[in-house]
C-alpha cells in the first residue's frame, strides 16, 4: 500500500495497545458513499483508529457523519471535532468555528504522531515534559516546530506559532505566522482576531478593522458572545480610524450577535475599576462603547479619569 507510509512507520514505533486501529474497511462500505480525497485510503488500511489511549480519534466508517457540502465528520481530539472536507483538507471544529489542522488527511496524520510522540514514550507513558500541570515552553515549542515540519500548509500550526510569538512580544514573528495561516484558511478566525490585536497595537486601525471584522464572520453562531466582541473590536479599530460607516455596521453585528454584550462590559469595566485594574476597566468601558457610545459614556469617562490618576 503506498499511502499513509509515514503513518505506518510511526505505528510501528509504539507497544501493543497505546494505539488502536482497525481491520481494513469492506469495499461495499466504501462504495457505498462519495469520500473525500485521502479517507478512502484511510479505511482501505483501518477502518477507524484509537491513537495515544484514545486522544485522537478517527472514527470507523459506519460511524463518521456526513455534512453539507460534501465533507464527513471523521473524529475528535482534544481541541473539537475533526471534519475532512470535499477539498481533503482536514479542520478541527469547536464551538467557535473551525480552522485546518492538516493540508491531507495523511499529512495531519504525520504531524499529530510526531507532536505527541514528544509527550508520549514507546509504552504509553508521559515522558518528563511538564512543568506542574502543563507541557513545558520549550516543548511546546517543539511540537509547533514538528508539526509544520510534517504540514507547513495547515494554517492552525502557523497560528500556534504566532501566538507564541505574540506572547514572547516578537510581534514581526507573529505577523508573519498569521499572515501565512490566513492565507491558508481564509476562515481562520482566531488567526484574523490576533492579526486585529497586533495591527491596532502597531497603530494600522483600518487594517485592524478589516481584520476584526473577518474574524467576527468567520466566527461559529453559536459562540455569540465571542462574535460580539470581534465585531466590537472592529467598530472599536474603525471608530479609532474614523471610519463613521464600518463603526456603524460592525456595532450592528456586535448587538445583533449579543443583545446582552454592552451591559456585560459596562459591569466587567465596573468590577475592573473596583479592583484597581483601571487600564483593564478602560479597554473594557471602550468596547462597549464601540457599539453603544451613549450607554457605555459614563463608565469611559470614569475609567480614563481614574487612568489619568494613575499616571499622576
Amino acid at each position: 500500500m503506498a499511502f499513509f507510509d509515514r503513518f505506518r512507520v510511526e505505528l510501528g514505533k509504539y507497544d501493543d495497545g497505546v494505539h488502536d486501529v482497525g481491520e481494513p474497511a469492506g469495499e461495499a462500505q466504501l462504495q457505498a458513499r462519495t469520500l473525500p480525497p485521502g479517507l478512502g485510503d484511510f479505511y482501505r488500511s483501518w477502518n477507524g483508529a484509537r491513537l495515544f489511549a484514545d486522544t485522537i480519534v478517527i472514527a470507523p466508517i459506519g460511524e463518521a457523519a456526513w455534512l453539507d457540502g460534501g465533507g464527513v465528520r471523521i473524529g475528535e481530539w482534544p481541541e473539537g471535532a475533526l471534519e475532512l472536507g470535499g477539498d481533503g483538507r482536514v479542520r478541527s471544529r469547536d464551538e467557535e468555528g473551525a480552522i485546518v489542522v492538516g493540508s491531507t488527511l495523511e499529512k495531519f496524520l504525520a504531524a499529530v504522531m510526531a507532536r505527541e510522540g514528544l509527550l508520549v514514550e514507546r509504552d504509553g507513558e508521559f515522558k518528563d515534559v511538564f512543568d506542574e500541570d502543563d507541557v513545558a515552553p520549550k516543548v511546546r515549542e517543539k511540537q509547533t516546530r514538528a508539526a509544520l515540519k510534517a504540514d507547513p500548509d495547515a494554517a492552525a500550526w502557523h497560528l500556534e506559532a504566532a501566538e507564541r510569538a505574540f506572547d514572547d512580544g516578537d510581534d514581526a514573528a507573529a505577523e508573519a505566522a498569521l499572515a501565512r495561516a490566513v492565507a491558508l484558511d481564509e476562515n481562520a478566525a482566531a488567526a484574523w482576531a490576533l492579526f486585529g490585536a497586533l495591527q491596532r497595537r502597531s497603530g494600522r486601525l483600518a487594517a485592524a478593522a478589516a481584520s476584526f471584522a473577518r474574524a467576527a464572520a468567520a466566527t461559529a453562531e453559536g459562540a455569540p458572545a465571542v462574535r460580539a466582541e470581534r465585531a466590537a473590536e472592529a467598530a472599536r479599530a474603525a471608530g479609532e480610524a474614523a471610519d463613521a460607516t464600518t463603526r456603524a455596521a460592525q456595532a450592528e453585528v456586535a448587538r445583533a450577535a449579543d443583545a446582552g454584550a454592552v451591559g456585560r462590559w459596562i459591569a466587567e469595566a465596573k468590577e475592573r475599576l473596583a479592583d484597581g485594574d483601571r487600564d483593564g476597566a478602560l479597554n473594557r468601558a471602550t468596547l462597549a462603547a464601540a457599539v453603544s457610545p451613549a450607554e457605555a459614556e459614563p463608565i469611559v469617562r470614569e475609567a480614563r479619569v481614574r487612568a489619568k490618576l494613575k499616571t499622576i
